[in-house]
């Protein structure tokens, strides 16, 4: 559990305020919907929408960075919505599938944990909050946040038109602020055009982000970084899907029902 806030720590000390060690535009990591579906690469969705129990993401190539591989550290986000009612227990699969590159390329295990809650934000930028924000572009704002979350429309409202008003998946909700927990992706070797397929389950509301940092792919040696903007982050919209021996012990449970229910009413 320490290994997050050190690392955090030695890049603040290391790093902190120095303009070069910011990416020109930290947009090269897009969520998908899962490798196989039908917006792998991100959907330009403003944020995407993602179901809660795969997602995926994708380093699309971006010609202001030096297009290295991502580094260490190199973290999944989630941030779930807080508010009456809801649960704050985002789970993700200990493993994640590597295709180098996607679509049609090798395929790798990498390994997903180090699960740390950073508590709650009530404002801000998520990259911020859990110390990174020197190496993001300031986009991921909780007021951007909150208004794809519960439909704001208007100026200051959700830019995908389809999370507007009664779209958006927590409509009529308070939400008081988001629990922040990270993942270590356990890869040193992401490169541009690969994408990382992830399983878990994930509260309706959620976003999913992600920042790598590389200590010396910038210029002369320097730090880079690579994040999720707020516009490539994915959104959960959905609620987990029963799988199918769930709907087959439905089943079996109803036709039993019935049957006592029958033979209740033969007796009579």
């Amino acid at each position: 559990m320490l290994f997050p806030i050190l690392s955090l720590l030695f890049l603040a000390l290391a790093f902190g305020g120095n303009a070069s060690a910011q990416l020109l535009d930290p947009a090269d990591l897009h969520v998908g919907t899962g490798a196989g579906t039908s917006c792998p690469l991100g959907c330009n969705g403003d944020p995407n929408t993602i179901s809660a129990t795969g997602f995926d993401i994708y380093y699309n190539p971006n010609t202001h960075s030096s297009q290295a591989p991502i580094g260490d550290p190199f973290y999944l986000i989630i941030a779930s919505p807080i508010y009456t009612g809801s649960t704050n227990s985002p789970t993700v699969g200990g493993t994640a599938t590597m295709y180098a590159p996607y679509p049609g390329g090798t395929t790798s295990t990498v390994s997903v944990g180090g699960q740390h809650d950073w508590g709650t934000m009530t404002s801000g930028d998520l990259y911020a909050f859990i110390g990174l924000g020197p190496f993001a572009n300031n986009s991921f704002q909780f007021g951007n946040m909150l208004a794809c979350d519960i439909g704001t429309t208007g100026g200051n409202g959700c830019v995908n038109t389809s999370l507007q008003n009664g779209g958006a998946p927590l409509f009529g909700d308070t939400i008081t602020g988001y629990d922040v927990t990270t993942w270590l992706i356990g890869t040193t070797l992401f490169a541009p055009n690969d994408l990382l397929d992830f399983t878990g389950s994930l509260p309706v509301g959620s976003y999913v982000a992600a920042i790598g940092v590389n200590p010396t792919a910038g210029s002369q040696g320097t730090p880079e970084a690579w994040a999720v903007p707020f516009t490539e982050s994915g959104i959960v919209t959905t609620t987990n899907v029963p799988e199918p021996s769930s709907f087959l012990l439905l089943g079996a449970g109803l036709l039993a029902l019935a049957a006592l229910s029958g033979r209740r009413l033969l007796t009579a």
